[in-house]
């Protein structure tokens, strides 16, 4: 039977009567029920028939982009902003192999993703088939969990488990491959199987545990709370803000922590870390004698050596998986719970505590020197040669953006640059490839930002480098009318690894310039031509004045534009030279 001949899809029925639809419809069918209104990625021969199904909704729409991999990345970046599952569709074979990067990417940063991969019919697994691949078998590793689902009568069921994986408990990607078969198979769907899902229970703290992270804070002189992504995938920024207000507590962010706490307000004490820094928040943790994380795994990045980091305090370490707990930092106190829960448990602890641990942190004497040190040790930003130095460009595109602007970031120079320099001030604003640390990544994630906030502005800060890996899917935005910045750091270099080359290598170069030595264009790829063929508008700006009035253009255009920024290729980024929070160079 054709899709289109099964009558009953998209129409109401009765709980008590099982209706027939196919494989693929009831796919689809659950995802409505669940809100989805967007699928990325590309459609191919065994996936046709999801892609089919996808047509027929009145909900849904597909976004056809030119890399599976941008589909991926489309669906990561939407789960970020949104705080939904992200979905995207691949084809057997190549098509899902190419999914399998995003997946990771979105599986080590806890990112919600449904995957559908279309796979060969139930017969030919196994024969070789054309584009025949183990998707499931190669994204174990990369996913939360994976199906190959042979049964179409299962199909109901799966959907909704799978959805359920993918949204509770450490949230993550979920892939389900489906035999082309299958997905045409009509079966009988009981959509009551549906209603009454029941609500994630997520842990929370004992009240001995709470009352014994009283009693550490009320040992401490010099406690600061250290934020990671947890507190974002936990919508915990309201409490983290009573929190740190009630106490006075200074509050570090880890990188993926950065935008669940403003960067203005008095409290903030920057980031810490061994490449994504800032002075001052390296100064406040180490100077620290408990540090309360708070949805964060210590990751190797952000502690440098363990035996530095942790010395000479105590660390109360709270995260919803288990897992983390202890694994890379011992704690004092480990609580595997909400994050959410705890910091509000731990609010009414300490205004019940009789020790006074409430106080007005704006006379804090602890405070106004933060607030000095703030200023002694920001980074310079002010220069005015030409090439232009990163660090001025960075510093103009964030006194241009709104306040609640989102900007996406890929991996490399351009990456550590923003996350040194670059203030966010609202929550799921300043999305990052974090784990993976994953070039490409960017445009996509920017793409599905401004799609589901079109009111705000949407930038992409991006690198040479990185732009090379997902230049095609510029034709992706003139499509679909999706007005994204592109902000280019153009240093013709794959800028981080030069550094290390200079560093640690003695200069010895090899692959790392992107520039045409015998062309015209010994920047390397002209980006803004390039982007003018795909249908986009672009420029180059030359000198620090320039950036401005570019973005202002770029703006009031109200279609995707590239702004190529020529920058210096002899700068070079603030980063550890031994591995730890206090051995970083600061260089210009």
């Amino acid at each position: 039977m054709a899709i289109s001949q099964v009558k009953e899809f998209g129409k109401e029925s009765s709980p008590e009567r099982a209706v027939q639809m196919t494989a693929a419809q009831a796919i689809v069918r659950y995802l409505e029920k669940k809100g989805v209104e967007m699928v990325f990625g590309i459609p191919g021969a065994n996936i046709l028939p999801f892609y089919d199904a996808v047509k027929e909704s009145r909900q849904i729409r597909s976004f056809v982009v030119r890399h599976e991999q941008t589909g991926a990345f489309m669906a990561d970046g939407y789960a970020r902003v949104t705080g939904k599952v992200g979905v995207c569709a691949a084809t057997s074979g190549p098509g899902g192999t190419n999914l399998l990067t995003g997946l990771y990417g979105a599986q080590v940063d806890s990112i919600p993703v449904l995957a559908f991969t279309g796979q060969v019919a139930t017969p030919l697994i196994g024969m070789d088939a054309f584009q025949e691949a183990p998707v499931t078998a190669m994204a174990e590793a990369a996913t939360k969990k994976t199906y190959l689902v042979k049964d179409a009568r299962q199909m109901p069921q799966i959907i909704r488990e799978a959805y359920r994986l993918a949204t509770t408990g450490r949230k993550g990607p979920v892939l389900i491959d489906l035999p082309v078969d299958v997905q045409k198979m009509v079966i009988d769907v009981d959509p009551s199987i549906w209603e009454d899902e029941e609500p994630e229970v997520l842990p929370v703290p004992s009240e001995t545990e709470i009352q014994r992270a009283v009693q550490l804070i009320k040992e401490a002189q010099r406690p600061v709370l250290l934020v990671g992504g947890g507190i974002v995938l936990a919508g915990a920024e309201a409490e983290l803000k009573e929190l740190a207000e009630l106490t006075g507590f200074p509050v570090v962010a880890t990188l993926m922590g950065k935008d669940c706490f403003p960067a203005d307000h008095p409290l903030h004490a920057g980031q810490m870390g061994t490449m994504c820094n800032t002075p001052l928040g390296n100064k406040t943790i180490l100077e620290s004698d408990l540090v309360i994380a708070l949805g964060g795994r210590f990751g190797d990045r952000s502690t440098g050596k363990v035996s530095v980091f942790a010395a000479g305090k105590k660390i109360i370490h709270v995260n919803l998986d288990p897992r983390e707990i202890g694994r890379s930092v011992p704690a004092d106190l480990g609580i595997a719970a909400d994050v959410k829960a705890f910091i509000r448990m731990l609010i009414l602890a300490i205004r019940a505590a009789a020790a006074g641990l409430a106080k007005d942190y704006r006379t804090d004497p602890r405070i106004k020197q933060l607030a000095e040190d703030r200023q002694r040790l920001a980074r310079k930003t002010d220069f005015d040669q030409a090439p232009i130095k990163p660090q001025r460009a960075i510093a103009e595109l964030r006194e241009f953006l709104d306040r609640d602007a989102v900007v996406t970031h890929d991996c490399g120079i351009s990456q550590i640059w923003a996350t040194q320099l670059f203030d966010a001030y609202e929550p799921r604003t300043f999305l990052i490839t974090g784990r993976a640390g994953t070039m490409g990544w960017g445009l996509g994630a920017a793409m599905a930002a401004k799609l589901v906030r079109p009111k705000a502005q949407s930038v992409n800060i991006v690198g040479d480098g990185s732009l090379g890996m997902s230049l095609q899917d510029i034709a992706t935005a003139v499509k679909f009318q999706i007005p994204v910045v592109i902000f280019l750091l153009n240093n013709s270099l794959l800028g981080l690894i030069r550094q290390q080359q200079n560093w640690y290598y003695g200069e010895r170069w090899i692959s790392t310039d992107l520039g045409y030595q015998n062309g015209d264009h010994d920047r390397g790829i002209d980006f803004v031509q390039v982007a003018k063929a795909m249908g986009a508008q672009g420029e180059r700006v030359e000198r620090p004045e320039e950036i401005q009035p570019a973005l202002k253009r770029a703006f009031a255009s109200g279609k995707p534009y590239l702004i190529e920024v020529l920058v210096d290729p002899a700068a070079v980024c603030s980063m550890s030279d031994d591995g730890t929070l206090t051995g970083v160079k600061e260089t210009v």
